[in-house]
Order: C-alpha cells, then sequence, then structure tokens
C-alpha cells in the first residue's frame, strides 16, 4: 500500500544532505568560538630588601679641665667707726658708739661687733598743774543756772610746750552756753605740766569732760 500525504517518504536529494552538513558545521564553529572564564594570575613582586649604613655619631670632643681664675684677695677692714647716729623721729642726735668690724688675715672673714641699740625715747603726757586745781570748773551760765539746767561739755585741748592752752575743739556739749564759758576757762586760767619726751618740753593734747551740775551750786 502506498502512504500518501505527510507520512509520504521523501527522497532526499543531494543539495538537502549538503545544506544539513553546512547547518550542523556552523553550529559547531560557534559553539567553539564561545570564549569560557578567563582566569587572571596574580603577579607577585618580590619584595627587596637594602640595608642602608647609618653614620655613627662624631666622637665627642674632649675639654681640657677648666681651672678657676685666681679672685683677688679682699681688702682688710680693721674697723668702722659712727659717731653719731639721728632719731628720724624726734630729730635728736643720739651718741651710738662704734662699730667695730674685725677680718681675720688668712680667710677674709670675721666677727661683727655692733653695740646694743638705743633705748626708746620716753615721753610723759601733760596733766593738769595741780597749782591751778581751782581754775578747772567753768564759771556756770547764767541761762542755764535761772533755767535749772544740768550740762556735759567735752573737749580736746591743745597744750603748748609752757603748759598752756594753745586750742580747744568741742567734742560733745549740752548747749553753746555751756561750750562757749569752757572754751573761754581752758583758754585763760587752766594751766598744765607739758609732755616731755627724753625730759625735753614738748607740745601734747588732752580731752577733758566736765559736768555742769546746778546741786553744785
Amino acid at each position: 500500500m502506498t502512504e500518501a500525504g505527510f507520512f509520504a517518504q521523501k527522497r532526499s536529494s543531494p543539495s538537502s544532505l549538503a545544506l544539513v552538513i553546512a547547518l550542523h558545521g556552523g553550529l559547531f564553529a560557534a559553539v567553539v568560538m564561545i570564549k569560557g572564564p578567563q582566569f587572571i594570575r596574580e603577579l607577585r613582586v618580590p619584595t627587596v630588601i637594602t640595608n642602608i649604613p647609618i653614620n655613627p655619631d662624631p666622637p665627642e670632643e674632649r675639654r681640657e679641665p677648666q681651672h678657676p681664675t685666681p679672685q683677688p684677695r679682699p681688702t682688710v677692714i680693721d674697723h668702722v667707726e659712727q659717731v653719731v647716729q639721728t632719731n628720724t623721729q624726734t630729730g635728736v642726735n643720739v651718741a651710738s658708739g662704734e662699730n667695730v668690724i674685725h677680718f681675720a688675715e688668712n680667710t677674709g672673714t670675721g666677727d661683727i661687733v655692733l653695740p646694743p641699740p638705743p633705748p626708746p625715747p620716753f615721753r610723759r603726757a601733760a596733766d593738769f598743774d595741780p597749782r591751778y586745781a581751782n581754775a578747772l570748773q567753768p564759771p556756770y551760765p547764767a541761762t542755764e543756772e535761772r533755767a535749772q539746767r544740768d550740762g556735759i561739755v567735752r573737749v580736746r585741748v591743745t597744750i603748748g610746750p609752757d603748759g598752756r592752752v594753745t586750742a580747744v575743739e568741742r567734742l560733745a556739749a549740752t548747749s553753746d552756753a555751756f561750750w562757749r564759758v569752757t572754751e573761754q576757762q581752758a583758754l585763760r586760767r587752766w594751766r598744765f605740766r607739758p609732755a616731755t619726751l627724753d625730759g625735753r618740753p614738748v607740745q601734747d593734747s588732752k580731752v577733758v569732760t566736765l559736768n555742769f551740775r546746778i546741786a553744785d551750786l
């Protein structure tokens, strides 16, 4: 029975066979031409160590020992005298004695002998002269006596070298009347034993408080 249609046996031709072979050859060539993964080989550079010479430290210079320069020998002083010393506070000349400085002949050193310091000046404060004790209390002011008022006066007086009052300063007073009689009495009749400095009369000041009382009249 003869096959007809699609299943009918086809007769192969030489041109068809050549075409099939050409297709297979091209496919094989294409497979061969495909590049595979490339492997990169790591290139290692060898380490080179070079020795660099180091210059040694220069040798230290030898220094010759230096000898100290001889110093001149100090001048020998037998003694120093101080005849008069002035007291700067009082202006009085005070004999201070002799300051003697001894030096050893070989070493140039020695002991220093100084006189003892002078004693401080002796000062005595001013005080009331008892011969004038009755003149200390001023007369009672007439206005204050009629008003039957007591009073207190406090003053600072300046006393000269002769014992007299040279100035009166008002510190406190009950009234002007008490103050005026006190000032007049101090300048006219008060007498003091002057202050002294090493026995010499000098100026001084003193604070005095007076009480005025009606009961004492």
